[in-house]
């Protein structure tokens, strides 16, 4: 539950640094503001189209990231009931050999989420599954050595797109945009003149929260694989890596670990 507030809870200091800033500019400065707020609602209206477009953007791919863990692990699961069935059908081959070989994998490929292995390190992984075909092969099954190449090609375009996903910013020139609005859009705050006092500390932290807020949201939502080491979420728009977790445990637990 608190996952789900962290993202405000954060913001409220930078809210509230403005509130603070417009208090003093009031009645310590005495600065009776040079613009009416009726004049700035261009700006504000430019901010509220140039942020709904970053987040259709950034939604899109944050949708289609969800979607990956889950085939990620039901690729490393179909892998698995290939080799349980080229074990029933060559008595040569054993399925905990193999089953270990993919608990490795899995495991590379978890700790490459939870950035403690690097993306090179997860493809030599996959390369590494050159072994359990080597033993398929002279187990006499080579014909299901073959079928397992298709699922390994699936597993490597999604931990491809996982990759990019993650380290492909959304249109870094509109992001530049949005900043600058964002700082004109408070510094007009700041300069504005209002109608009274009440509408003042309404809108003035009103206006900085939305938007303050939606930046950091867009920048949250445009990476959903920023997990620690420890495998928290350092923000609060991170995609669940549950189906992964779950396989894994079953697998463990097939394997005897």
């Amino acid at each position: 539950m608190l996952l789900k507030w962290k993202l405000m809870l954060t913001t409220l200091p930078f809210v509230v640094a403005v509130t603070g800033l417009k208090l003093v500019l009031d009645y310590v400065v005495k600065f009776p503001g040079v613009v009416d707020f009726g004049d700035v609602g261009v700006v504000l209206t430019g901010g509220v189209f140039l942020t709904g477009f970053l987040l259709a953007g950034t939604m899109s791919d944050y949708k289609e990231s969800e979607k990956l863990p889950g085939e990620v692990a039901t690729t490393l699961e179909a892998m698995e009931d290939m080799f349980a069935l080229a074990a029933m059908q060559k008595p040569a081959v054993d399925a905990k050999v193999l089953r270990r070989h993919l608990l490795t994998l899995t495991d590379t490929i978890r700790h490459w989420l939870l950035k403690k292995k690097t993306t090179a390190q997860v493809f030599a992984g996959l390369e590494g599954m050159s072994e359990s075909f080597s033993y398929l092969t002279q187990s006499g099954a080579g014909s299901t050595a073959g079928y397992v190449l298709s699922p390994v090609d699936k597993l490597r375009k999604a931990i491809s797109r996982i990759d990019v996903i993650s380290r492909t910013g959304f249109l870094p020139p509109a992001y530049a945009l949005l900043e600058v609005l964002l700082a004109m859009i408070l510094t007009l705050m700041m300069v504005a003149k209002f109608k009274s006092p009440v509408a003042e500390f309404v809108i003035v932290p009103t206006v900085a929260l939305l938007n303050i807020y939606m930046l950091r949201l867009i920048k949250d939502i445009d990476d959903p694989f920023d997990y620690a080491e420890d495998g928290t979420k350092r923000g609060g728009a991170e995609v669940d890596l549950f189906p992964l977790d779950e396989y894994r445990e079953r697998l463990a637990g097939r394997v005897g670990n």
